[in-house]
């Protein structure tokens, strides 16, 4: 019998785009909780500061191009825009502030670009 060859994952390249697209968002959102924690806002600054943090491990990690980057980079696109997507749904629901609401669309539209670029780099063979 012979031993079982261990099984590679593919490895999947983040740009150095998307990694510095990642960035920016991750700045993004670090602005817009410090804009509200200035407004004494808590409740959305909190939230935006976790995104915020998500984003940059996101960042680091594509960045740096560490053999995990495209799931690290993957993953915290998705957390980013599942919490986008859902402070959204609060604002639309509630405040309706419109500085408000155009940010997190634009985030969202911006989050959408990341994980199309990150599927495609996934669909990419090299």
């Amino acid at each position: 019998m012979t031993p079982a060859l261990p099984v590679s994952r593919p490895h999947h390249t983040v740009s150095k785009a998307t990694g510095l697209l990642i960035a920016a968002e991750a700045a993004a959102f670090a602005g817009a909780s410090a804009v509200h924690f200035a407004i004494s806002f808590p409740d959305a600054a909190i939230p935006e500061l976790v995104i915020a943090g998500i984003l940059a491990l996101g960042s680091t990690a594509a960045l740096s191009r560490q053999p995990r980057a495209w799931g690290i980079a993957m993953t915290a696109a998705t957390a980013a825009t599942l919490g986008t997507a859902l402070g959204l749904t609060i604002i639309a629901a509630g405040r309706q502030d419109a500085p408000n609401l155009a940010f997190h669309a634009s985030a969202l539209a911006a989050l959408a670009a990341t994980l199309i670029s990150l599927f495609r780099a996934r669909n990419q063979r090299g």
